[in-house]
């Protein structure tokens, strides 16, 4: 073989060496794509698509409970749930303490409900808060009586309200007061407006 020979020789092993090394970068850039490209499983991300779907019927279910709609046959339509203005959980712990609950007109971090869960009454302990029966009555007036006819009065209409206090069944935190209505007054919650 003559230096033609030995050069085309050189020049087809040369050739042949790069096509094995794109043949390996396309080999490598593939196994790559695939793994780039690879969506978990829902089990992987630990994620239940259904889940939110269970839980508002679970909510649905005991609110109806609560309102006295009951639980209704198949053939009937079920009534829909009065709106919430909160779920009321636990400011220590986060433990729920409530699924239905009306948020007070002046103080808009507290709120009261008639229907709670995890919450214990503490019936031996008792406050006592002092109001005045007609606030507005007496504003009117005030300029026009003494201070000791204004004294003798607001001793006469003062109203004493009693209340308990209910705490956090799993942690003991004081949230709420229970009034002689039976309706609970929340004041130290965590609420997720709805």
């Amino acid at each position: 073989m003559g230096k033609l020979g030995q050069l085309r020789q050189s020049t087809m092993m040369i050739y042949i060496l790069i096509l094995i090394l794109r043949m390996k970068t396309r080999q490598v850039s593939k196994k790559k794509k695939k793994k780039r490209h690879r969506i978990p499983t829902n089990d992987e991300l630990l994620y239940d698509p259904e889940k939110d779907n269970r839980d508002q019927a679970w909510v649905d279910a005991r609110r109806r409970g609560y309102h006295g709609f009951g639980i209704q046959r198949p053939r009937q339509q079920q009534q829909p749930v009065p709106n919430s203005d909160a779920v009321l959980n636990c400011p220590a712990c986060m433990t729920t303490l409530c699924l239905d609950c009306q948020r007070h007109e002046s103080y808009k971090t507290q709120y009261r409900a008639m229907f709670v869960m995890n919450c214990s009454v503490n019936k031996e302990e008792v406050l006592r808060y002092k109001t005045p029966e007609n606030r507005k009555k007496k504003r009117g007036h005030k300029k026009m009586r003494s201070n000791h006819e204004d004294a003798a009065e607001q001793a006469e209409t003062d109203v004493e309200e009693i209340y308990h206090p209910v705490m956090c069944t799993e942690c003991s935190t004081e949230v709420a007061v229970y009034d002689k209505d039976e309706v609970f007054h929340f004041f130290n919650v965590l609420a997720s407006h709805s």
